[in-house]
């Protein structure tokens, strides 16, 4: 089994800001620097650093998005919504200081969100004071940071990642043991003015952040609605860190080594939906398919893992290995369709399930005897033979196939085009892609380095298909001789 253990220990001592979170906050240089460094946090700033939604890690986080998606759920009583009323008017007010910002807030604070909290009290050794921290035990499950106005002071949800980095820093120095069981999910609240920020964050091999919420707090002519809404997302707050407060005063009664702490725990979409039951092994390579013994920065990003499907209600896995993606886009049938062909031309698809994060769950057979067409060529191993003849036959029947049903494959090319030498079969894969002839469109940020015969939102249609098949035979042609 692949671990990420001793990795993600020397990471965990790296994490936090250079100085001080409120320091690290207040400058250009600082701010970069505290985001660029190779522990700082993945958000999406710069728009290469970031990784699959955090709340497909944790149960209690992926029930708080959805719920934050579906309010209507929460009936909040007389006196949250008193509490709602004041936390609304007095954010939507002007305060000569932050101090007295965060004053004013507090009251209503408290009362919104349930739990004692420990109120700019110093924490991580001295090196953070958060406006607010919530504590089960030693662990931190939610952080609160507050700027009195949007651009003075910095961003406070920066501030409250670089808060949580220097907690989950303190965790692994004092106590190492937990590192390896769980992967620290908490709940981010900031605010600038009167703007609220509701966010999660986890930390497997880096620190992992999403904004989840941005809600203006005012009255206006939409006032009723505006202040039942802010009642609701803080009874959906305050129902997840009910769940993490749970998850970590059990903590201590779990084995030493949790190793699914690095990997998925996707919830249905809707929760009561049943999903697979998977037991992830490792990361997978993007380009080549194999395991990944680290993840480096250009694996960050995708959401592909190795893994053993549940095949019974008892808890029992299979021995057989399944590929597993997270997408947020995916043409079952068009995959399907090529799956039952007799020799298949596509691996087997096990299921393909809706889950919260904006995301299908897709389980299909793990080929291990099969590789991507560019790694025949490539300098790091010797070329094999293969059959030029064959891949043409394939590929030519898997886009009639798709064709016939008004479907283009849209992105085929080498690394999409796996070949086995069991038989010489040829497999297609990645069917993210996959659009109506005519109708659907490339997507507004198609790569014009892969697919330069096309445009960004451009109108997909099967003669592109076509081009892409010669482009890939000419590529072979060049390179193999049969």
């Amino acid at each position: 089994m692949f671990s990420y253990k001793a990795e993600r220990s020397k990471n965990a001592s790296d994490l936090g800001g250079i100085t001080s979170p409120s320091d690290s906050i207040k400058d250009f240089n600082k701010i970069k620097t505290t985001v660029t460094f190779p522990s700082g946090p993945r958000y999406g700033r710069p728009s290469h650093r970031f990784g699959p939604p955090t709340v497909l890690f944790n149960e209690a986080l992926a029930r708080l998005k959805y719920d934050l998606e579906h309010l209507d759920k929460f009936t909040p009583s007389h006196q949250k919504l008193c509490h709602a009323f004041s936390l609304v008017t007095i954010a939507a007010d002007f305060h000569p200081s932050e101090e007295e910002r965060f004053k004013s807030l507090k009251a209503p604070l408290k009362e919104l969100l349930g739990t004692e909290a420990s109120w700019k009290e110093s924490v991580a050794s001295g090196s953070a004071i958060p406006d607010g921290l919530w504590l089960e035990g030693p662990f931190a499950y939610m952080i609160f940071e507050l700027k009195n106005e949007p651009g003075l002071g910095g961003d406070p949800f920066l501030q409250s990642l670089v808060v949580y980095g220097n907690a989950v820093k303190q965790f692994a120095l004092q106590i190492a043991n937990h590192l390896s069981r769980s992967n620290f999910p908490v709940v981010l609240l900031s605010m600038a003015g009167n703007n609220l920020v509701v966010s999660t964050a986890i930390y497997t091999d880096a620190v992992y952040a999403d904004k989840l919420l941005s809600i203006d707090l005012h009255l206006g002519s939409h006032g009723a609605d505006n202040v039942l809404r802010v009642a609701r997302v803080f009874a959906a707050i305050e129902e997840c860190t009910d769940g993490l407060r749970t998850q970590y005063s059990l903590l201590d009664t779990l084995h030493n080594v949790q190793p699914g702490v690095m990997y998925p725990s996707p919830t249905a979409d809707p929760p009561e939906a049943e999903i697979p039951r998977l037991e992830f092994i490792c990361k997978l390579n993007r380009e080549s398919g194999a395991r990944l013994a680290t993840v480096d920065e250009a694996n960050e990003r995708h959401a592909i893992y190795l893994a053993r499907m549940q095949t019974n209600p008892t808890g029992d896995t299979s021995d057989d290995l399944v590929f597993v993606k997270f997408t947020p886009k995916y043409n079952q049938e068009a995959h399907r369709l090529l799956a039952k062909q007799v020799p298949p031309l596509a691996p087997a698809l096990f299921s393909c399930n809706r889950v919260i994060g904006d995301m299908y769950m897709v389980v299909m057979e793990y080929m291990s005897d099969a590789s991507p067409l560019h790694l025949f060529f490539s300098p790091f191993t010797p070329p094999c033979p293969l059959k030029v003849e064959v891949v043409r036959e394939s590929l030519e029947k898997a886009l009639g196939l798709l064709h016939g049903q008004g479907l283009v494959f849209g992105d085929l090319r080498q690394l999409n085009i796996l070949y086995s030498h069991e038989g010489d079969r040829v497999f297609l894969v990645d069917f993210d892609s996959v659009g109506k002839h005519r109708e659907d469109r490339y997507s507004p940020c198609l790569n014009p380095v892969v697919r330069s015969d096309v445009g960004r939102w451009e109108v997909m249609k099967k003669e592109h298909d076509i081009r892409s098949l010669e482009g890939v035979m000419e590529g072979l042609g060049e390179k193999v001789s049969v």
